[in-house]
């Protein structure tokens, strides 16, 4: 349903209120290290940034609000500091959806999904690899002879750099999220788009699935002189990490099909562990 003229008006003067992006950005970076779980990573901290605008987006519209919040309170994990463009972005692209629901939330969902691994990439080698330890090098410098200069130094260059990296990223793409909705609402590509973007977001999770599963069996076979290693000559020889994605399809189906939450199957996967490991079934 398309919001009223006025409302419209409200919304698109979002776009250039540094107060409301001021208070979304400050509550991503506190949401960030606080809201992240095993089951959805980063994903609360992003369900915390909706519920602190939803009242901006859809004012006294309490279950439109609770739709926004549960939107977002899905699996979600990126590199923290540059994922702020990721943020800003779902809002500006919320922020248009709140006009006319004209931005399918499977496109918002799938360009969150699509963008998570290239943007932890990146991250990853930019802060953690080149970064952090240049300031942290630079600080041991400073200490060397028993300064307290050296991690006051690391503590407020870290902050400093990142805080202002991730509030023009978070600014960025909050703009972008607005003008890529618009591109969206039209260019008339939306439904050649969605489908493009749900199956980029499936390698993605796909990609993030193989590096982070790894499920292997400590069975081995011996008769004699015969010794046969059932991982390495079996399962790794038919098809690597075979367990790994075995392991991934009874959960989906746990999840999908059996309606099993996932706090329920970390609690099964406990006792499943423990009795691999002592039979050496899994290693």
């Amino acid at each position: 349903m398309t919001a009223s003229a006025k409302e419209i008006e409200r919304l698109d003067s979002l776009k250039n209120d540094k107060k409301f992006v001021s208070k979304a950005f400050w509550t991503y970076n506190w949401a960030i290290p606080m809201c992240f779980t095993r089951e959805r990573m980063l994903g609360l901290s992003m369900t915390s940034l909706m519920l602190n605008v939803a009242e901006d987006l859809y004012p006294g519209d309490v279950e439109k609000q609770k739709r926004l919040g549960l939107n977002h309170c899905v699996f979600f994990n990126t590199q923290q500091g540059l994922g702020a463009v990721i943020y800003g972005t779902c809002l500006g692209l919320e922020v248009e959806r709140a006009k006319a629901d004209e931005v399918p939330n499977e496109v918002i969902q799938s360009i969150k999904t699509a963008l998570a691994g290239p943007i932890a990439g990146i991250g990853d080698s930019l802060i953690q690899a080149l970064l952090t330890p240049i300031i942290i090098s630079i600080g041991i410098g400073m200490s060397s002879t028993g300064s307290p200069m050296g991690p006051i130094f690391m503590f407020l260059a870290y902050t400093i750099a990142n805080g202002v990296l991730s509030y023009l990223l978070f600014r960025s793409g909050f703009r972008l999220g607005l003008t890529s909705a618009d591109i969206l609402v039209n260019s008339g590509v939306k439904d050649r788009l969605i489908p493009a973007l749900e199956t980029l977001g499936v390698l993605v999770i796909g990609g993030v699935l193989a590096s982070i599963m790894n499920v292997k069996s400590g069975l081995i076979f011996t008769s004699g002189e015969l010794t046969v290693n059932f991982q390495t000559q079996v399962f790794d020889a038919f098809l690597p990490k075979c367990l790994s994605l075995a392991a991934a399809l009874i959960t989906f189906w746990l999840i999908k099909y059996k309606k099993m939450s996932a706090q329920a199957i970390i609690l099964w996967m406990i006792p499943v562990a423990a009795i691999g490991y002592f039979t050496t079934l899994l290693a």
